[in-house]
């Protein structure tokens, strides 16, 4: 059980600290306002009630005026009428999408390329005569991401990670160099202790190891002070973003990345996080799907950049941050390990790793499942754990299947998280009268976040489709145009479908009248789960 996990509770005291610091405030608060009350009469009420409304009033212009999306922006807007004052807090230390001027010019230190790279403007003309819709989209990803399109380059789909993880184990095994690790989930048990005995003796022959795992993600499962224990193993390790008993406004931002890099031309991804339900060695939701690829050559960059950006950002070793400045055009690169391992692959399509932060004002993930959606002619197969979509995706979807498209959208049976599972149903009416078709993963849990856009382009990765995900959680994902693991990808979603149920409208029907509102109060709560 979770509650004997090493560290728990003393997290546990932590959150409840947080917890208390926030009650604190709106006691005060009302307690200011009782006084005001007792102490003028009524004219001290009409100073209460002036005072609130003028702070809601103020708030609900703020937030109509932020970059946000309409629900979201509504939802708070609800919120901030309803609990008054308390409501406007809850905004302050729980919406904002914020980092410091520090952490924001360090990680755009590695978002462009440290220098003009011929190789990727070639890759873009030969991309832009394949494929003009896909040639925009890598435009988009490289303005806004900052990593280019990449040829010679190979990437192999994994349908579920138990079969991944065995390849990560002979991939950390052949490290000379380098390995770097960015997960949002750590969890003592098969698949990590497996990949640490690795990690402490590839540290002890030289290999430079580094690891980032998110402390609020890690919350129940990675024992206390573990970033310390590693960095004394030879794993020099960052918590990113340390849980505290404070209001803070950066606890809202977590990093929910996933991306294992070795010698600069090797990299795993996907949607998997270190923990053994990953691999169906613990069983917690039924059977766990989710997928990985292995990507090999010029593409691996990006991922290198993206940890290295996290890494300058979050470390407080001004003197390593020197160095990897220093060295990172010499030592980090995919051309200078390569020989070691064969040299490059031959090209197979074209791949571009790419990254969203919730500190620009850009919802990149958001942006090119979109533009897939809008790109689909004939199929498009989407799969995520969770459905907490706004209008504009919404209506891209709907729009596609007008067009004639078949849209498929594969969703979780077994729930993790009941709310999130139930809203994330109601969404499927609408959807389905437009004629998508919706499925539901009988055996157990559907954790993968996979776009297939007409057999040609697809997208794997983090980024799930709901509003954490999507507008304030930092994640990354692997774009590819003309690979052939696209085909394989394909295979696997369509058989995927047949151990699947297909909702039917009537079944959506019963469901709506059973919790009609519940799923009213859900859709108001959506942004905030």
């Amino acid at each position: 059980m979770k509650f004997f996990r090493p560290g728990y509770w003393q997290k546990l005291v932590l959150f409840l600290l947080f917890l208390v610091q926030f009650l604190g405030v709106v006691i005060l608060l009302i307690w200011l306002f009782d006084r005001i009350n007792k102490g003028g009469g009524p004219t001290g009420i009409l100073i209460a009630i002036g005072v609130i409304f003028a702070v809601d009033v103020a708030f609900a212009v703020f937030i109509m005026n932020t970059d946000s999306p309409d629900v979201y922006r509504l939802s708070w807007l609800f919120l901030v009428f309803l609990i008054p004052v308390g409501g406007a807090l809850m905004y302050v230390f729980l919406a904002n999408k914020q980092t410091n001027r520090r952490q924001r010019k360090k990680l755009a230190a590695y978002r462009r390329p440290i220098e003009h790279n011929p190789t990727i403007e070639e890759t873009e003309k030969a991309l832009e005569k394949e494929n003009a819709v896909a040639a925009g989209i890598s435009s988009y990803l490289e303005t806004k991401s900052g990593g280019g399109i990449h040829q010679q380059t190979s990437v192999r789909f994994f349908p579920i990670v138990d079969d991944a993880f065995e390849p990560i184990l002979e991939e950390l095994r052949k490290a000379k160099h380098f390995i770097f690790l960015e997960f949002f989930i750590v969890a003592p048990g098969k698949m990590w202790d497996s990949m640490l005995e690795i990690l402490k003796q590839k540290a002890a022959e030289g290999v430079d190891v580094r690891f980032i795992y998110d402390d609020v993600g890690s919350l129940t499962t990675a024992p206390i002070h573990y970033a310390e224990t590693l960095t004394a193993m030879g794993v020099k390790t960052i918590c990113f973003n340390k849980f505290r008993p404070m209001l803070d406004i950066r606890m809202n931002n977590r990093d929910h990345r996933k991306i294992l890099v070795i010698d600069g031309h090797t990299c795993f991804s996907g949607g998997f996080n270190l923990a053994d339900e990953y691999i169906n060695a613990e069983v917690r939701f039924g059977h766990w799907k989710d997928n990985a690829i292995l990507i090999k050559g010029r593409a691996v960059e990006n991922f290198t950049n993206m940890f290295l950006a996290m890494w300058i950002a979050n470390s407080l070793d001004k003197k390593a941050y020197a160095n990897i400045h220093k060295d990172k055009a010499e030592l980090y690169k995919p051309t200078v390990h390569i020989d070691e391992a064969g040299g490059f692959p031959e090209s197979d399509g074209f791949v571009q790793p790419y990254g969203d932060l919730p500190f620009d004002s850009e919802a990149v993930g958001e942006r090119v499942y979109i533009d897939l959606i809008n790109a689909a002619h004939k199929t498009l197969y989407m799969t995520t754990p969770y459905l907490i979509i706004d209008k504009e995706m919404e209506n891209a979807m709907i729009h596609a299947a007008d067009r004639g498209v078949d849209i498929r959208l594969l969703m979780p049976h077994i729930p993790d998280k009941k709310a999130v599972f139930n809203l994330s149903r109601s969404f499927y009416g609408r959807l389905m009268k437009a004629g998508v078709k919706v499925y539901e993963y009988t055996p157990g849990f559907v954790h993968e976040k996979m776009f297939i856009c007409d057999g040609k382009m697809a997208t794997v990765g983090t980024i799930n489709l709901d509003y954490r995900s999507l507008f304030l959680h930092l994640e990354c994902g692997t774009f590819m145009c003309g690979c052939s693991c696209i085909k394989d990808m394909e295979k696997d979603y369509l058989e995927t479908l047949e151990k699947s149920h297909r909702v039917a409208m009537e079944q959506w029907k019963r469901w709506r009248d059973r919790q009609y509102w519940y799923w009213a109060v859900l859709r108001i709560m959506g942004p905030f789960l």
